[in-house]
C-alpha cells in the first residue's frame, strides 16, 4: 500500500495487541518484546532493500491511497531518519523486556511503541504536510500514553498532561500555519510549496505561516522558550521510553522545521536565519546551564538533551550544505549517546530504585559494565575523539566559521565546555568509594538490559573512530533536503 517498511510497521503494530492477547500471561513480556524486535527489524531490512533502490538523494514517490494530494515523499533523507527511529526503537524494546514488568498491560505497552516508531517514520516519508500532520499526531498521541503508561506517581501523570497540552497547542498552531500556506500556495505538496513560495515575493502572510509553523513543530523539537515539557516528561517515563523520546522523538521536530524551513520558506531566508541563530544559542546556554544545577540523573540528561537541539539547530540557522549535514550527523550520533546514556541510567535506577546522583556515589565499582557505558556515552556527549559525538560538533563548529558566523561557532564551543562540567559529576560519582548499603549491595544490570546498552556503545566509539559512512550518509541526507535548491 505504501512502502515495505512501512506496511510492515503498520501491520506489526494492528497484530501487536492480538497477539498479547493470546499469549500466556506468564511468557507474555518476552513474547511481546520478541515480537516487536522481530517488527523493527524487518521493518529496518525493508529500509535498507528501498535504500538499496535509491542512489544518492534520488527521490521516490509514492501514492498514498491513490489520492494525488496526499502522498509519500521517499529519499535518502527519510531513509537516514528512519534508520535511526528504528535502531533505538529496536534497543529501546529489548531493555523493555527486562526493565517493564507488567504482564497485563505489556500488550498495550509494545503496541504503543510500535505505533509511535510508525508515527515518526511516516512524519519523515510524507510527501506533504497533510499526511506529515496526520502522522504527527499518531506520534503525539502514542508518546502522550507511554510517558504516563505505569502511573506508579502523580508526577507520570501530570508530566504526561503538560506534554499533551503544550504538544496539543503546538499541533493546532502548526495546522493553522499548514493551513496559511494552502491559502498562499494552493497545495500542500512539499514540492509544490517549493515551486510556489521560493521566487515569491514576501508578504505578511508569509511570515505569519513561517510562525505558526516554527511555533507548532518548534514545541517538540524542544526550542527555547517551548521546552519546558521536556525534563519532566523524559525524568518521569520509564528508562527505554525516556530513550526513546531523548534520542528520536525530537527528530521529527527537527525534520519538520527542516523541511518546511528550506522548502516554503527559502524566501524569507535572511530573516528567519539570524533568528534561529539567536534562539539556537539561547536553547544551547538554557540546556547546559540548567543541567548544571540538577541532582536527579534523568532530569540532568533531559536539560542536557535541550543543549542539544540548540547544537542541531546551528546548522538550520546556518543554512548551508555542511551546517544541515552537520545537524543531521549531530542528531544522529545525539540519538546513540543519548539512548545509551538514559538506559544506563535506569539500569542504575533499576538497581538502586533512586535518580539521585549523591545516592549513587560508588555504584560503578559495583556495576562496572554498566557505569563504563555510561561514561563513554557522556565523554561522546561532550564530543571528545575518537568518540562520535566529535565528528557532528567539528562540522556544525566549520561550518559556523565558513558561512562567516564564528560568534555562533563560538558558543557552540562555550556550551561544550560547561556542557563537560556536569558530565565530568556523573563521571565523578561513579568512581567515588562506596557510600551506602544499597550501593554496596547493588549488582550489575540484567543481561536484557546489558545488550542494548552495549550495542549502543560499540556504535559510540565505531563511528567515532570510523565516521566516514556516516558522514556520507548525513551528506546525502542534506541533498536531498537541498534538492530543493535550499542551501549554498
Amino acid at each position: 500500500m505504501f512502502t515495505l517498511p512501512f506496511d510492515l510497521l503498520l501491520l506489526f503494530t494492528v497484530v501487536s495487541p492480538i497477539v498479547g492477547w493470546l499469549t500466556p500471561k506468564q511468557h507474555r513480556d518476552k513474547v511481546l518484546g520478541a515480537f516487536t524486535t522481530v517488527a523493527l527489524s524487518a521493518a529496518g531490512y525493508g529500509l535498507y532493500d528501498l535504500y538499496q533502490q535509491m542512489s544518492g538523494a534520488m527521490v521516490v514517490y509514492v501514492p498514498s491511497n491513490d489520492i494525488a494530494w496526499a502522498t509519500l515523499r521517499v529519499d535518502t533523507l527519510s531513509i537516514f531518519m528512519a534508520t535511526i527511529f528504528l535502531g533505538l526503537g529496536a534497543a529501546a524494546t529489548i531493555y523493555s523486556v527486562a526493565y517493564v514488568k507488567n504482564k497485563s498491560e505489556s500488550p498495550f505497552y509494545y503496541t504503543l511503541i510500535l505505533s509511535l516508531i510508525s508515527g515518526m517514520v511516516g512524519i519523515v516519508f510524507a510527501g506533504d504536510l497533510l499526511v506529515l500532520f496526520v502522522f504527527w499526531e499518531l506520534m503525539s498521541i502514542s508518546s502522550y500514553a507511554l510517558v504516563a503508561f505505569f502511573k506508579e506517581q502523580t508526577v507520570q501523570t501530570e508530566a504526561s498532561f503538560k506534554f499533551l497540552i503544550m504538544s496539543a497547542a503546538g499541533s493546532a498552531t502548526a495546522l493553522f500555519g499548514i493551513s496559511l500556506l494552502y491559502g498562499l500556495a494552493g497545495t500542500v505538496n512539499f514540492e509544490g510549496l517549493s515551486a510556489a513560495l521560493t521566487g515569491a515575493a514576501p508578504n505578511a502572510w508569509i511570515y505569519l505561516a513561517a510562525v505558526f509553523i516554527f511555533l507548532g513543530f518548534g514545541v517538540k523539537a524542544a526550542v527555547f522558550p517551548l521546552h519546558t515539557w521536556l525534563p519532566d516528561a523524559y525524568t518521569a517515563a520509564p528508562a527505554p521510553i525516556s530513550a526513546i523520546l531523548a534520542g528520536i522523538v525530537i527528530g521529527p521536530g527537527i525534520f519538520a522545521l527542516a523541511k518546511v524551513f528550506f522548502t516554503a520558506f527559502l524566501s524569507i531566508q535572511a530573516v528567519w536565519a539570524p533568528i534561529l541563530a539567536v534562539l539556537a544559542a539561547i536553547t544551547m546556554i538554557v540546556g547546559n546551564v540548567t543541567a548544571l544545577m540538577q541532582t536527579d540523573l534523568k532530569r540532568m540528561l533531559a536539560y542536557s538533551s535541550i543543549g542539544q537541539v540548540g547544537y542541531m539547530l546551528v546548522g538550520l540557522a546556518v543554512g548551508t550544505q555542511m551546517g544541515l549535514t552537520g545537524t543531521f550527523l549531530q542528531f544522529f550520533n545525539h540519538a546513540i549517546m543519548k539512548g545509551a546514556a538514559f538506559l544506563c541510567a535506569g539500569a542504575l535506577i533499576y538497581r538502586l530504585g533512586t535518580h539521585d546522583l549523591s545516592e549513587m556515589q560508588g555504584v560503578g565499582r559495583k556495576m562496572p559494565l554498566t557505569a563504563l557505558a555510561l561514561a563513554f556515552s557522556v565523554a561522546a556527549l561532550v564530543g571528545l575523539p575518537p568518540l562520535n559525538g566529535f565528528p557532528g560538533e567539528l562540522t556544525l563548529f566549520s561550518s559556523t566559521v565558513a558561512a562567516d558566523m564564528a560568534w555562533l561557532g563560538v558558543a557552540l564551543l562555550i556550551n561544550v565546555i560547561i556542557s563537560g562540567g556536569f558530565y565530568l559529576r556523573i563521571i565523578y560519582t561513579l568512581i567515588q568509594p562506596v557510600s551506602s548499603a544499597k550501593v554496596e549491595q547493588a549488582k550489575e544490570a540484567p543481561i536484557l538490559m546489558l545488550i542494548p546498552i552495549a550495542g549502543l556503545t560499540v556504535f559510540i566509539v565505531l563511528l567515532g573512530m570510523w565516521p566516514d559512512p556516516l558522514v556520507t550518509f548525513a551528506q546525502n541526507a542534506a541533498n536531498a533536503l537541498t534538492a530543493f535548491g535550499g542551501a549554498a
